[in-house]
């Protein structure tokens, strides 16, 4: 996995991965450390993984471009899930605290 975006906080740290499988799909890992995430999930950790499937890997590609190339907003897993559902690119999602 390659990181992709890593930011730090006073109370733990918020990180993104991103990974090529070998079948093809792209995956997005979102990984949560430290006392906020224990105090809402009651866990200290918590990851969130994007899985974009290999049919729509070029489509997502692209138009995370267009959306990179038009936007002043930061880039987040959620605006990404709203892409897709809007572009009908098929994805999973999974999580574990």
């Amino acid at each position: 996995m390659k990181q992709i975006y890593r930011r730090k906080f006073p109370h733990g740290s918020h990180t993104v991965y991103c990974q090529y499988g070998g079948m093809g799909d792209l995956t997005l890992n979102s990984f949560h450390y430290g006392s906020d995430v224990k105090d809402f999930w009651g866990n200290d950790e918590y990851e969130y993984y994007f899985t974009i499937l290999k049919k729509d890997v070029a489509k997502f590609f692209i138009n995370c471009l267009k959306k990179g190339f038009n936007s002043d907003e930061k880039f987040t897993l959620k605006n990404l899930k709203q892409m897709c559902d809007k572009l009908n690119i098929e994805y999973r999602t999974n999580t574990w605290v």
